[in-house]
This record gives C-alpha cells, sequence and structure tokens, in this order.
C-alpha cells in the first residue's frame, strides 16, 4: 500500500514537469514548421518605408485584392495555393523578394479595413484560414515542374486555352466548360459612348489611331473569335489589334464582345470579366457551394495539375 501512495504522489510530482517538456517539444517543433514554411521573405513598399515580411503575412494581403472574401472556403484556399504558387516561381531559389517583383498587388491592413469596414475581421479570418490550411502547399503539372497558374473573375461559359488566347501551347490551360457563370449578375456587362468617345479612347491608347467618326461603324469589323467566343482580332479604322488590346483600349471587362452602332452611339456588349484563362473564380466557387474541395476545383480549371509540397 505504501508503495503504491509513494508512486501516486511521484507520478503527480512530476507530470507538470512532464506536461511541460510535451509541450515544449510540440512547441519547438510547431515553430520550425512555421520557420520552414515562411523562409521566403518579402519586401513590400508602404508608407511608412519597406516592410520584410513572411510568406503568410504577405498572402493574406495579396489574396485579400484578388478575390471576393465572402467567396466559399475552399474557393480562398485554391487562390491561396495559386498566389503561393506564383510567389515561389517568381521567387526561384531567392530568399528574399521584392513585392513589385512577384507581379502581385499586396493590400495592407488599412487598405484592407477600408475595403471591407465592419466585415474586416470575419474577412481577414477566412483569408488567414485558407492561407494556414494550405500551407506550403503549391502547383506542379504532370510532369513534376512548378507552374505559374492564372486565374479571373468570370467567363463567358468557357474558359479559354492558352494557346488561343496567347499564342502558347500551355498544358496546364486548356478550354473547359464552366457554364455557372451565365447564371452570375455579372455575367453581361453594357458600355455605351459616342463615336468621338470612342476615337478619342483609341487615340489616347494608339495616337497613331486614325478614323473618322463618319465612316467609323463601317470601318470596325470583329475579323477572329476563339473557340471560347472571345475576340482574338478586330479591324478598326487603320489598325488590325488583337481583342485584348481593344479591350485595354477602351476599358472593357473583358474580350469576348459585341459591337453595335445605332446613329452617333456605340452600344459594346461585354461577356464575363477578365481574360478568360486558367481558373474561373466565380465557377469554382459555384462549384465549392456544391461540395467540391479547392484540389477538386484547382484540377478542374488548370488541366492536369497535381497539389504538393
Amino acid at each position: 500500500m505504501r508503495r503504491f501512495l509513494i508512486g501516486w504522489i511521484l507520478i503527480v510530482l512530476l507530470l507538470p514537469f512532464a506536461a511541460a517538456w510535451i509541450y515544449s517539444e510540440w512547441s519547438e517543433k510547431n515553430q520550425q514548421i512555421e520557420q520552414e514554411s515562411s523562409q521566403l521573405q518579402i519586401d513590400v513598399q508602404t508608407v511608412s518605408g519597406v516592410q520584410r515580411m513572411g510568406t503568410s503575412d504577405f498572402l493574406i494581403g495579396a489574396i485579400a485584392g484578388q478575390i471576393p472574401a465572402e467567396f466559399e472556403v475552399e474557393t480562398l484556399k485554391a487562390q491561396a495555393v495559386m498566389a503561393r504558387s506564383c510567389l515561389y516561381k517568381q521567387a526561384g531559389d531567392r530568399y528574399y523578394i521584392s513585392a513589385s517583383d512577384t507581379g502581385m498587388t499586396w493590400c495592407s491592413e488599412t487598405e484592407r479595413k477600408k475595403m471591407w469596414g465592419t466585415s474586416y475581421k470575419e474577412n481577414n479570418d477566412r483569408i488567414r484560414q485558407a492561407v494556414r490550411e494550405t500551407d506550403g502547399q503549391i502547383l506542379y503539372s504532370e510532369g513534376g515542374q512548378m507552374i505559374l497558374p492564372a486565374w479571373f473573375y468570370i467567363g463567358n461559359g468557357k474558359t479559354r486555352s492558352a494557346k488561343e488566347a496567347w499564342g502558347e501551347e500551355t498544358s496546364w490551360f486548356q478550354s473547359v466548360e464552366s457554364s455557372w457563370d451565365i447564371e452570375s449578375p455579372e455575367y453581361e456587362t453594357t458600355t455605351e459612348m459616342t463615336k468621338r468617345q470612342l476615337i478619342r479612347q483609341m487615340k489616347r491608347y494608339d495616337p497613331a489611331f486614325d478614323c473618322p467618326a463618319e465612316t467609323l461603324a463601317s470601318n470596325c469589323e470583329i475579323t477572329a473569335v476563339d473557340s471560347a467566343g472571345y475576340v482574338t482580332e478586330i479591324q478598326i479604322g487603320n489598325r488590325l489589334m488583337s481583342g485584348e488590346d481593344f479591350r485595354y483600349a477602351l476599358e472593357l471587362p473583358s474580350a469576348c464582345f459585341k459591337i453595335a452602332f445605332e446613329s452617333n452611339q456605340v452600344q459594346i456588349r461585354v461577356y464575363g470579366r477578365g481574360h478568360g484563362v486558367g481558373f474561373d473564380q466565380y465557377g469554382a466557387n459555384r462549384q465549392a457551394k456544391e461540395g467540391k474541395n479547392y484540389e477538386q476545383l484547382l484540377q478542374y480549371y488548370l488541366t492536369g495539375v497535381k497539389v504538393g509540397e
């Protein structure tokens, strides 16, 4: 009985030390994981000077400006994997990289609070969760190559292949159906202007552009579209230009458009938002609502990719 009591006393006395040791081991391992996942440091230009931060902090600010924070967490997780892939791909073997070299814009805490208002904490926590739950994960091609992904907000019901959009064959940028887009209230927009306003905008984009307002209608023709319905070539005035260039000249949401002239007015109907290549955020979010996880979303829109560390 006495030995039994002595044994219990020893256990009670040693228990706090054992717990402390276990916690110390776990904490050290957890810190090591965090350090390993944040080895890459990013220099961000802020109003107070250059701020150096880890991968996770940078991604939270970057993702905030890339996708609606109220989207499903699985969609946000897919965006986190793509943003991290871009970051690592651009960094290469470097341990430090300037935010300007990442191709991504970073939103500061002040900007996020202004953008989200009373929803700041909820939205920030959702993005933080997406970054944390995909920690270290990036995208690889079937051949094991780290890829540089692309994404856009809303398509026209079908994504574009890189070959048709940019003239470059890329195995993970193939055209896929995305009919969910058509149900978005932002799927179709209409831009209206006078002929002279259009000419002014064209000249601002290309000073060499020339076309009298009187002959604009007869000198404007869409001459080529791709299989997804996006304009790839348009003849307007003295210029033969790509649909993307025309889109940027007139600040249109996408290069999937139709033009109509009536008297002095020009009406341009535009379908979708963005370049249409790669990951369709709206379509993915609709699939997430139906139960798809982030890996399934990525593999649907980016053909043959694998998620790994």
